[in-house]
């Protein structure tokens, strides 16, 4: 309730985001409903590969050493990069997913403000339509419990051992392999969770472009450039992704993948 209640209390969020969508709900116009047009696969695909295998067989003919001194160089950048968003999180945690609830807060405001102005303006032609704004609705609901799992999940301590050692020593010295599988798994979970949040709001960002871009004036071009932008987001594909990360980022902060781990091992 207080990410809540500072989000609607920002200046910014009310005279950017309330505002402007509370005046959509009792007098945007949106007008058209044309299928967007179909992207068409670029002409240097093909050129592309053609240099890709070229690179592949010059590092090949490089010899054996050159092979290994990369593999320890990606293996190092690995560990030091895993370290860096381990202690990064630990550190930042609190602000992270109260700026993942601000958003939320946001969206949620951005699709309900279209799909009430949709619905008095009747601008449902079918049940179809009516998926546009329900889907997004409901992950963006469900990104809100995902976002309250993150939450109660947060390690007592982590964030004041994190401010007290640097990034390497405070993975490989101030947590336990159970601390540092948790943490990893939680992140993949937050990040995932992020992922569906922005990707229901693409897909309602995709139904307004829609309905807007047969309007006459300056920014029909704009509207029909977001279309395309966004219509991966509406395709099935574009659900079923959603939907993945969803189901994932759950398992992840609900500490199902951690069990699992710790069964196998």
């Amino acid at each position: 309730m207080q990410s809540l209640f500072a989000w609607f209390n920002d200046p910014i969020v009310q005279s950017v985001i309330i505002s402007p969508l509370v005046g959509a709900i009792l007098g945007v116009l949106f007008a058209g409903l044309n299928s967007p047009p179909s992207s068409a696969a670029p002409a240097t695909v093909q050129q592309t590969v053609v240099i890709f295998k070229q690179t592949i067989i010059v590092k090949q003919s490089g010899g054996r050493s050159s092979s290994d001194d990369d593999g320890w160089v990606y293996l190092f950048a690995f560990f030091a990069v895993t370290a860096g968003i381990t202690w990064g999180y630990s550190k930042y945690a609190n602000e992270i997913l109260s700026y993942w609830l601000i958003g939320l807060f946001s969206c949620s405001a951005f699709i309900l403000s279209a799909g009430a102005a949709s619905a008095m303006r009747g601008q449902y032609s079918n049940s179809e339509w009516a998926w546009y704004i329900f889907a997004p609705i409901v992950a963006a609901g469900f990104s809100f419990y995902l976002a309250h799992l993150a939450q109660v999940a947060i390690i007592p301590g982590a964030r004041e051992a994190a401010f007290r050692y640097g990034f390497i020593d405070f993975y490989f010295k101030a947590l336990k392999d159970e601390h540092r599988m948790w943490l990893l798994f939680q992140i993949a979970g937050v990040f995932l969770g992020i992922f569906a949040t922005i990707a229901a709001a693409l897909r309602s960002i995709h139904y307004l472009a829609l309905m807007n871009q047969r309007a006459n004036g300056g920014l029909s071009s704009v509207w029909r450039f977001i279309t395309r932008a966004t219509l991966f987001s509406a395709r099935t594909e574009g659900v079923v992704l959603l939907l993945f990360a969803a189901v994932i980022s759950y398992f992840m902060l609900s500490g199902g993948a951690y069990e699992l781990w710790q069964n196998k091992g």
